[in-house]
This record gives structure tokens, sequence and C-alpha cells, in this order.
């Protein structure tokens, strides 16, 4: 794995995200991450290289796309994850988490998600009335 230095001004293409909306996401996607084994305090997000990928929705103060190009450093700047995130926004639930995502210990990868689809932690989060919508985005 090459060295990766963090970017923690340049927004991106999140620079759509209000402040709430980005607190939300991160504070989501750094739960979400707990079942890629990482499980840190200190985390920071580098949405330098966030690209939008087709899927946005309006939600507190923002928009809010399905990013790719994420990268989270833990509080050392030592790059722990990265990959794509995807959300669902159905009335006023939302979640978002990661669709596609390689975490790291140093050199060592510690997890990849490679499949598309909701994982079993996320669709037990699914309100009931909502998941037939998704049932065929599930893992």
């Amino acid at each position: 794995m090459k060295i990766i230095r963090p970017d923690f001004e340049n927004l991106g293409y999140a620079d759509q995200m209000g402040p709430k909306l980005k607190m939300e996401v991160e504070n989501q996607l750094l739960i979400d991450l707990k079942f890629y084994k990482v499980d840190q305090v200190g985390l920071r997000f580098d949405w330098s290289d966030s690209c939008i990928e087709g899927n946005a929705s309006i939600y507190l103060d923002g928009t809010v796309e399905n990013f790719s190009g994420i990268a989270v450093f833990d509080s050392d700047d030592n790059f722990c994850a990265g990959g794509w995130m995807d959300f669902i926004h159905e009335g006023e639930f939302f979640i978002a988490y990661w669709e596609f995502v390689k975490t790291w210990s140093g050199q060592k990868k510690l997890m990849e998600k490679k499949r598309i689809g909701i994982p079993d932690h996320v669709w037990t989060k699914l309100p009931d009335e909502i998941k037939p919508i998704y049932r065929k985005f599930r893992i």
C-alpha cells in the first residue's frame, strides 16, 4: 500500500453537504466501520477525492450523494479506511453505510467489502415499512 497523506481542508464534491449533514454522515460511517474492524477514537475524514456516483438526496442542510473516494485517517494521520458510501433516505429515515470499503492497520489489510448491497447489520436498522423497497439491494 502506498503512503497516503490526508487533506482535511478540501471537501471535493462533498462540499454540497452542510455541516449538520456532513457530521451525520461521518458519524454513521464511523459506526459502520466497526463492522470492518476499525473502532478507534479520533478518526478523521478526508473528502478531497470524493466523487459523485449518481444517487442524490436532500437531507438536513445539504445534498448527500453516494460518494466514492472517501478516506479515513487516525489521529496520527495514518490511513485506516477508504471506499465508497451509499445511503438510504426515506421520509425521516436516513442511514449512511459503506458500499465498498477496505480497512487497514498499518500495512496490513484488515477487511474488504467488495459486494454491492445492503449488509445484514444495516438491514436490521431499516424500518419494516421500507424493507420491501430495498429487498432487492440486500446482500
